[in-house]
């Protein structure tokens, strides 16, 4: 807005309340799509939660740029709004889960909100429980879920195979987050696969006997040279804990890394702040030194290898960690980093990224996402509209991304997916950074009149997260980034319950254990975006071609679906009609303004016909 000051920062704010609106927008979905297939009828208890989250899209809300007793605020609705949904679901799956001519009672079904800490209270010591995963997206997935425990279980997948799951312990970096009250100190990882558009039912029984108890081989080293590596990709780690290289070995490509890690900028700071010498705030990002500083000058590294997942746990510091999986038949890494409480002794303002310094010569280009789907090109200290000079060489290339950032040369692409928004550049070639959280100590002067210096537990705020690092050729990276993001985006969502049965066989013989919305498979390049109630036997659904043109060779291309595959279980469509994509308009009733532009042509043309013709 002046020389120097640029409206960067709020990318980032609020990184706490960026992911919780993520996370209830997930459960926001699901909740629609669950009432839709029962047939629940029962839309108006949606209703909190979707006011919730409008609300949540303010400028003001998801930026993080309110007060805190706002956002606080914003959050305490979101939290209201998923307990009234948490009875749609309920009902929901009393319906679903039921076999034909059963009328037995059916188990409570409950969601464990702190998971992302390793937390679930209501299983602590239970001997039998069940976890139900229903994957929201109309393609089977696939993912590596965990369950934090205080005992050892048997656990039987949908058709009653024992599943292969690995017994580990919860790090002390999770452990000791402020806050955590859990008994649980290890946690089961195993595979869950999920039909499309479905749940799958896994059930936890309790070992009795751990005398007997087969310990699967665990290998766990300290300070040490450190590779992970499956059958798509190898992660190599220095003894300092450094990483070195991933390598993809299908396409037989290799990048380097120097310094990847977390990082620190301080905050500008000004007694007399205002707009127009402001100092960093929830708006304003504005680093007091052109050059982040490295948040510990040493490491730790412990590296643990089994069947199922390779780890690697970087510790920098008691508030910075980062950890490194990869998982058995994946094609991404995945990043688990966890910042805080940021330590203000010093009474400076801290803002910490994750930086990824690679050999990849991007040439000054880097390209993040504008909404969630539209890729855009971004060129450091270049504007298109006008002659730039660059004054602040940070803040100035910082862009906001929703879901993807990447870099690239003609052989090699890196990509990052992220699980909220967050602000991000590329500030040398080769070079990624991703802004991850922010305490500071001032206000900016731009209108919030507060510093932005989240505590909890009487601490600074604890944030966790997790990043999606995609390697392979430019040609190849589009069906990787866009299938990832948006499972990343509609993730499956976990909802647990305390049978009272004696066994599995007792659990099987009364309850489905798996089941399908959809009658046929559906195009990978196709995403059902709403698929939501109004009234009896009339349902709002939203479908969308979420590649764009000429990304990928197959699936970019035009493709005709049948929609009557997604109600197989409801019932034959008698009727359809086209709606505007606000959903208040039929298409028909649609009367845009027109004037004629300089060539002469209509302003309301087919922009399709009219880009396919240049």
């Amino acid at each position: 807005s002046t020389p120097y000051v640029y409206w960067t920062g709020y990318y980032t704010s609020r990184p706490a309340l960026k992911r919780y609106e993520r996370y209830a927008n997930n459960i926001l979905q699901v909740t629609r799509q669950l009432n839709g297939f029962s047939q629940s009828n029962l839309r108006n208890s949606i209703f909190d939660l979707s006011e919730a989250m409008g609300l949540a899209q303010h400028h003001d809300a998801v930026s993080g740029t309110s007060k805190q007793h706002v956002a606080n605020d914003y959050a305490q609705r979101l939290s209201d709004g998923i307990d009234r949904a948490i009875k749609v679901i309920n009902d929901a799956y009393g319906k679903l889960l039921s076999k034909e001519n059963r009328t037995t009672p059916i188990p409570n079904q409950f969601l464990c909100h702190y998971s992302n800490i390793s937390v679930c209270l209501p299983i602590e010591e239970q001997k039998q429980f069940t976890l139900t995963l229903w994957n929201p997206t109309i393609h089977p997935v696939t993912i590596y879920y965990r369950v934090p425990v205080t005992r050892q279980y048997l656990i039987y997948d949908p058709i009653g195979n024992l599943v292969s799951a690995e017994y580990l312990m919860i790090p002390d970096t999770t452990k000791n987050i402020p806050g955590r009250i859990s008994s649980a100190q290890n946690q089961y990882v195993f595979p869950a696969s999920l039909p499309a558009l479905g749940y799958s039912t896994y059930y936890f029984e309790e070992k009795v006997d751990t005398k007997k108890i087969e310990h699967k081989k665990v290998i766990t080293t300290t300070n040490e040279e450190c590779i992970l590596q499956n059958e798509f990709l190898r992660v190599e780690f220095n003894n300092q804990g450094y990483l070195k290289h991933i390598i993809n070995l299908e396409k037989n490509l290799r990048v380097s890394f120097t310094e990847q890690g977390l990082y620190w900028y301080a905050s500008y700071s000004h007694v007399n702040s205002t707009p127009f010498s402001p100092a960093s705030g929830a708006y304003i990002f504005r680093p007091l030194f052109p050059e982040a500083l490295p948040v510990s000058v040493a490491r730790r590294i412990n590296c643990t290898k089994t069947d199922t997942v390779q780890s690697a746990l970087i510790i920098f510091n008691e508030w910075t960690s980062q950890e490194f999986n990869l998982y058995r038949n994946a094609s991404a890494i995945e990043i688990e980093w966890t910042v805080g409480p940021i330590p203000i002794d010093d009474n400076i303002g801290k803002e910490i990224i994750i930086r990824y310094n690679t050999d990849i010569n991007n040439e000054k280009k880097y390209y993040t996402d504008g909404n969630g789907r539209q890729v855009l090109e971004r060129i450091r200290d270049y504007r298109p509209t006008w002659h730039y000079i660059p004054d602040d060489p940070i803040s100035s290339n910082y862009y906001p991304v929703n879901s993807r950032i990447w870099i690239r040369d003609q052989d090699r692409q890196l990509t990052i997916l992220t699980d909220r928004s967050q602000g991000a550049g590329s500030i040398y070639d080769g070079s990624i950074e991703i802004m991850v959280h922010r305490r500071i100590l001032q206000d900016d002067s731009m209108g919030v009149k507060e510093a932005l210096n989240e505590t909890a537990y009487d601490k600074g705020l604890v944030v966790s997260g997790k990043h999606i690092l995609l390697f392979d050729r430019p040609s190849d990276s589009a069906r990787l980034h866009r299938t990832g993001a948006q499972e990343l985006f509609m993730h499956p969502l976990a909802t647990y319950s305390l049978p009272n049965t004696s066994s599995y066989a007792n659990y099987s013989d009364m309850f489905r254990q798996s089941w399908s919305a959809l009658s046929d498979t559906m195009p990978l390049n196709v995403h059902l975006l709403t698929f939501d109630q109004l009234a009896p036997k009339k349902y709002l659904v939203r479908v969308e071609h979420y590649f764009e043109l000429n990304e990928d060779e197959l699936y970019s291309k035009p493709v005709a679906i049948d929609l009557q595959i997604l109600f197989k279980s409801i019932g034959t469509i008698n009727e359809m009609i086209e709606l505007i994509l606000t959903a208040n308009l039929p298409l028909s009733e649609l009367h845009r303004l027109e004037w004629m532009t300089k060539d002469e042509e209509s302003s309301h043309i087919d922009l399709f016909r009219k880009l396919h013709c240049h």
